[in-house]
């Protein structure tokens, strides 16, 4: 095995690694939300009928490349401004590049997810 496939190797158990952890229960509409989940719903509603232009629809749902962007990691303050500190809860702690998370998801098929 030379380097390049060792690094594309690495790169691969690093990315789903860091996809483990992704809060994909909230795509699931039959499964039951505690509070904590339907805050996260809110506010993602909230953002993506802001980016998209649209109103505030309770029909839209997180998708899978959406809970692993980077875009919604964090809350966002009353500036637009992520609110990341310490103590801040976060909103799907997504790690991935908007690009990476689509890609990610174009190599890989989530066969199974088991809700904690």
């Amino acid at each position: 095995m030379n380097n390049k496939e060792q690094i594309k190797k690495l790169r691969d158990n690093a990315e789903l690694a860091m996809a483990s952890y992704g809060y994909f229960h909230l795509i699931d509409k039959t499964y039951k939300h505690n509070n904590k989940d339907e805050k996260r719903l809110k506010e993602f509603r909230e953002l993506k009928a802001k980016a998209l232009g649209k109103e505030i629809d309770e029909s839209i749902y997180p998708t899978y490349a959406d809970i692993l962007d980077i875009t919604y990691k964090y809350y966002l303050d009353d500036n637009g401004k992520p609110k990341d500190g310490f103590f801040d809860d976060e909103l799907f702690d997504g790690e991935f590049s908007p690009l990476q998370a689509k890609q990610f998801f174009s190599r890989y098929d989530l066969l199974k997810h088991c809700p904690n």
